[in-house]
């Protein structure tokens, strides 16, 4: 006889949203011309390029998480935190996604020209994987984990794997932008 093990239902609900933002991207990539890849109008960035950013913001968000939790005591006491109905609007009150705020890359994470797709979607993907497996390993304690974002103060564990999808959503209308006006 197997035991299920518990999964917290807020730990599933932002692994199912990360895994619907990446299947949104994976329409748009999936369909791109391979001469079109490292293609984008004078100032913008390219497909390849966009996706090498995200993987470069997703392993220093699953960083932040590290640390954060790596800086709890060993027996710390977990609060309830979020309702899980609650947990795909914790940040609701930054507009993270609004494309109309024009918001300015840190240089550490603009991508050279000259990438292969193939190989940063790869990349991003085993981050993913990385990433999934960190809120899985933190779970419940993810309340208690504390990380400074430079453009939106402090999160909670729950907030920064949030903030990866809404991140990665902002960029995914980017993508769509490029593309279409690279065809």
């Amino acid at each position: 006889m197997t035991i299920p093990i518990f999964r917290d239902p807020r730990v599933v609900a932002l692994e199912a949203e990360l895994g619907r933002v990446m299947s949104a991207y994976d329409a748009v990539l999936d369909a791109l011309p391979a001469a079109a890849t490292d293609a984008a109008p004078e100032g913008q960035w390219s497909p390849v390029q966009i996706v090498w950013h995200l993987s470069k913001v997703q392993h220093w968000a699953n960083g932040q998480l590290t640390a954060g939790a790596a800086a709890l005591p060993p027996m710390s006491t977990v609060p309830p935190g979020p309702a899980p109905a609650s947990i795909l609007t914790l940040l609701d009150a930054f507009p993270i996604r609004d494309r109309s705020r024009r918001v300015q890359a840190p240089a550490a994470v603009h991508a050279p020209r000259g990438l292969a797709l193939d190989a940063e979607r790869a990349r991003w993907r085993e981050g993913r994987a990385v990433l999934v497996q960190t809120l899985q390993r933190i779970g419940p304690n993810l309340t208690n984990v504390r990380g400074e974002h430079p453009a939106v103060g402090t999160l909670s564990g729950w907030q920064w794997a949030l903030w990866v999808a809404q991140h990665e959503e902002r960029h995914l209308e980017q993508l769509r932008e490029v593309v279409a006006a690279t065809r």
